[in-house]
């Protein structure tokens, strides 16, 4: 059984929130998100306006957010 098989069918907010909530490892999100530096998992997690455990409150620009909006949105 790997770290991530309780992450089975679960959303990226889902794996988020375990995260921020420390309910999860920080090897288990990365797992998941198939990454292997916690400066990305610290990307995402603020990028979707989650804290990561022990860190305090960052703000983000809203030209980043509008960036990181254009990028992962979906096409009709």
């Amino acid at each position: 059984m790997t770290r991530n098989d309780s992450l089975h069918g679960c959303s990226l907010v889902d794996v988020l929130e375990r995260l921020e909530r420390g309910k999860i490892g920080h090897a288990a999100a990365m797992e998941w998100l198939h990454i292997d530096s916690l400066n990305q998992l610290t990307d995402i997690m603020y990028a979707n306006g989650r804290v990561m455990p022990g860190h305090q409150d960052m703000d983000v620009a809203p030209e980043t957010r509008a960036l990181l909006r254009g990028i992962t949105k979906r096409e009709p």
